[in-house]
């Protein structure tokens, strides 16, 4: 979608002149996160019928390339709340209501949802303790990009003990709700300027309007076959724009010869085998996919090949711009700090190999 494609430019000029410096100081990248808050980008997915531009995950994916390139915190840190939209809008158009609220508050007053899911993924032990009228929620939600300019955050809390067979709430909170705290954790090698900080839930009151759905605790389910076939294709191709922006960054900082032609070329194979696995798997699940297991294992594996070419990407980049890259910082040094953030969502490249055999095999997958 050219208009998207568009707005992610605009995006991405904005957040390349802040980008050394949020990493030098660890800040939060606010220019180019604003810009994208304002331009309407952060809109983008939900449906044109409630007032944004119906993109698709395909549309966000070239999108999200294009700011990788400038800014990896900035672009991951959008990412975190595309997918949530992304959902959302797929929802939606699957009838189902509950979200609408959400997709005309994203469109219309420019919220920012923070995800929380990363880190407890199916097995979440923020408790849900039911009270009159709703729920009171307690416990700690790390990485969640973007809290310090978040109005909600989009996550998961255990009914009772969080033990197999539980059940698991999805909700929305308002980060100003009472009880809501960030704590400022954030202080990474790479990515820096995300904003990644924990969020503490001290008996905060979630009503029963709030759910969004629900889910057993322990169980790769519907709810979160649905946020992973939006999420990674989204998430990784920042992770392929960086390896973009790093390849061309790297190559211009040498002098040309025999040896560094064989980099670059190294690195050109890593990018195209990146984008090729990012393609075929958007290919093979379609534009409106099935949250099925064989979407969720196509959608690891691309994940788990962008993994592997940004750590291939990085070590070449390295080699080829030679000590100035370890010495200082600068974007050759930020952009392969950022790469390193790659292998960390879930789930690791070798699991990612398990959950593929196990399915092929019929087996059920080992969610961890």
């Amino acid at each position: 979608m050219e208009l998207v494609s568009k707005l992610a430019g605009q995006v991405a000029d904005v957040a390349a002149v802040h980008a050394d410096r949020h990493d030098l100081e660890g800040s939060f990248v606010e220019e180019g996160v604003g810009a994208a808050r304002e331009l309407g980008y952060l809109a983008a997915p939900v449906p044109v019928e409630l007032g944004g531009h119906g993109a698709l995950t395909a549309d966000i994916v070239e999108a999200q390339r294009v700011i990788g390139r400038s800014c990896g915190s900035t672009g991951l840190a959008c990412s975190m709340h595309l997918h949530v939209v992304l959902a959302a809008a797929w929802r939606w158009r699957h009838g189902d209501t509950v979200v609408e609220p959400l997709l005309r508050r994203v469109a219309q007053d420019r919220v920012v949802v923070v995800s929380t899911g990363g880190n407890d993924w199916t097995k979440p032990t923020t408790i849900a303790t039911p009270v009159d009228g709703g729920w009171s929620v307690t416990g700690r939600k790390s990485f969640a990009s973007l809290a310090p300019v978040g109005d909600l955050a989009a996550t998961f809390a255990v009914i009772g003990s969080p033990e197999p067979g539980a059940e698991v709430i999805a909700f929305s909170a308002p980060l100003h709700a009472p009880g809501v705290t960030i704590d400022p954790t954030w202080n990474a090698a790479g990515m820096r300027g995300t904003g990644s900080h924990d969020l503490v839930f001290d008996e905060v009151f979630v009503a029963e309007n709030q759910i969004s759905a629900r889910r057993t605790w322990g169980d790769l389910d519907r709810p979160l076959l649905v946020a992973s076939m939006h999420a990674w294709p989204v998430v990784y191709a920042t992770y392929l724009g960086v390896a973009e922006g790093l390849g061309e960054a790297a190559v211009a900082s040498v002098k040309l010869g025999a040896t560094s032609a064989l980099q670059i070329g190294q690195i050109d194979a890593q990018l195209r085998t990146a984008r090729w696995a990012i393609e075929g798997a958007l290919k093979e699940i379609g534009d409106d996919p099935e949250p099925s297991l064989d979407s969720f294992v196509a959608v690891q594996q691309a994940k788990r090949v962008v993994t592997i070419a940004c750590r291939e990407i990085a070590v070449t980049a390295e080699e080829l711009a030679g000590g100035g890259s370890y010495a200082r910082r600068g974007p050759v040094d930020r952009m392969i700090r950022d790469l390193r953030a790659a292998t960390f969502h879930p789930y690791l490249p070798q699991m990612t190999l398990t959950h593929a055999g196990q399915h092929r095999i019929g087996q059920p997958l080992e969610p961890v």
